[in-house]
C-alpha cells in the first residue's frame, strides 16, 4: 500500500514537472531510464559529477555493457576528491545475473553501489565497508534536463543531460575521516547510450558542466575516428531566451608539452554570433575506466582500445545576441570539464 502511494506520488510529481515545462515553452521531460539498446556491442552509462562545499568533488559512472555472450555486465566506479588528500576510489563490477536493474530501468544496483532515478527524489550511494567508502547523495528531478538532438551526434549514439547544476545534499565518509560530513553543492548527471561500440563513433569526448547554483551551461564536443566533429551548447540565463547551438569547431589553446591524452589550457568557441572561452586547469584526476569491469570483459575491451578519463576544474565566459529586441547576453562561471579518450589521438590532434 505504501509503495503504491509512493509510486503514485512520483508519477504525479513527474506530470507536474512535464506540465510546467510545456507551459513555460520548455523542453519535454527526459526519461532517465536504461534504454537497453540492442546490438552485440551495445552499451550505456550514467556519468555523475558533484561539486560540493569546501572543494570536494565526487565522480561516478554506472555502465552496462554487452558481454558478447548474450548477457550484460555492469560496473560502477568513481572517486571522492578532497583538497590536499589523495583520491578515495570505489568500484564494483558484476557479470550477468549478479547485478540488478529494476523493471522500469531507473534503479541500478551493482554490489555496494546504487543509482535510483525516480521522477521525484533521486539518490546515489556507495556503502562499502571493505574500502571504507560511504557516500550518500540526494537530489530532486528538475527542469534542467535536455536531450542532445540526434543531428548534433554521431549515428546510433544518444546523449541525455538529466541534471545540470542541480542542488544536492551529500554525506561523505572515506578512509582518513573519523565520521561522516554533510555537504551541500550541485550535481550534474549525463546518460549516454549506443547500439555500437563507442570507439566506432567517438575518439575523444569533452563534457563541460557548470557548477554554480542556478547556472545552466553545458558544452559537449565529440571527435570521431575519421576526424568528424560534433558539438552542442546549451545555455539558460535569467532574462534571456534559452540558447541551444551545434556545429562548433573549438580552437584548442595549449600550455605546451606532449601527451597521449592532451588536456588544453583553453577552448575557444565561436559560431553564429556566439563567442566564448572555456579556461581549463590542470587535471584533478586521471583514470583508466576499464579497471572497474569484470576481468574477462576488461580483457576483451582492452584489445579494442586504451580508454582514459580526466577531470579538470574550469571556468567559462560566453556572449551572444538573442535577437534584435534583446541586448547582448553574457554568462560566466565555474564548471567541471570531463575528458574521455576512447583511444590514442592522431598526431594532428595532439597539440604541443
Amino acid at each position: 500500500m505504501i509503495r503504491g502511494l509512493r509510486a503514485r506520488a512520483g508519477a504525479l510529481a513527474a506530470l507536474a514537472l512535464a506540465r510546467a515545462a510545456l507551459a513555460d515553452g520548455g523542453p519535454a521531460p527526459v526519461d532517465p531510464a536504461a534504454k537497453r539498446a540492442a546490438g552485440a556491442s551495445a552499451s550505456e552509462y550514467w556519468d555523475l559529477v558533484a561539486s560540493l562545499e569546501g572543494g570536494v568533488c565526487v565522480t561516478a559512472r554506472f555502465t552496462i555493457v554487452d558481454d558478447g555472450a548474450g548477457g550484460r555486465s555492469a560496473a560502477a566506479f568513481g572517486h571522492v576528491l578532497r583538497p590536499d588528500a589523495p583520491p578515495a576510489a570505489f568500484r564494483n563490477g558484476r557479470r550477468e545475473g549478479r547485478w540488478r536493474l529494476s523493471p522500469d530501468g531507473r534503479r541500478i544496483e551493482i554490489g555496494s553501489s546504487l543509482l535510483a532515478l525516480p521522477d521525484s527524489a533521486r539518490h546515489f550511494e556507495v556503502d562499502n565497508d571493505k574500502r571504507g567508502v560511504k557516500l550518500f547523495l540526494d537530489w530532486s528531478a528538475d527542469t534542467s534536463a535536455r536531450s542532445v538532438p540526434a543531428s548534433a551526434l554521431p549515428a546510433a549514439y544518444a546523449v541525455d543531460l538529466l541534471q545540470l547544476a542541480s542542488p544536492v545534499r551529500a554525506s561523505i565518509q572515506v578512509p582518513g575521516m573519523a565520521s561522516p560530513v554533510r555537504l551541500p553543492g550541485t550535481l550534474s548527471l549525463i546518460h549516454t547510450s549506443m547500439s555500437v561500440a563507442e570507439d566506432e563513433r567517438v575518439l575523444r569526448r569533452i563534457d563541460v558542466t557548470s557548477t554554480e547554483p542556478g547556472s545552466g551551461t553545458y558544452f559537449l564536443d565529440l571527435l570521431g575516428p575519421a576526424g568528424e566533429r560534433f558539438s552542442w551548447l546549451s545555455v539558460t540565463a535569467d532574462g534571456a531566451p534559452a540558447l541551444t547551438r551545434s556545429g562548433f569547431d573549438p580552437r584548442f589553446e595549449s600550455t605546451g608539452g606532449e601527451s597521449t591524452y592532451p588536456i588544453p589550457s583553453g577552448l575557444v568557441i565561436e559560431r553564429g554570433g556566439v563567442r566564448g572561452r572555456i579556461t581549463l586547469k590542470a587535471p584533478r584526476l586521471e583514470v583508466d575506466p576499464l579497471t572497474a569491469l569484470p576481468a574477462p570483459l576488461r580483457m576483451v575491451y582492452s584489445l579494442r582500445s586504451r580508454p582514459h578519463r580526466s577531470w579538470a576544474g574550469s571556468s567559462y565566459e560566453l556572449t551572444w545576441v538573442p535577437g534584435p529586441e534583446h541586448p547582448d547576453v553574457r554568462v560566466a562561471g565555474d564548471a567541471i570539464a570531463a575528458f574521455s579518450f576512447l583511444g590514442t589521438l592522431p598526431p594532428d590532434e595532439i597539440r604541443p
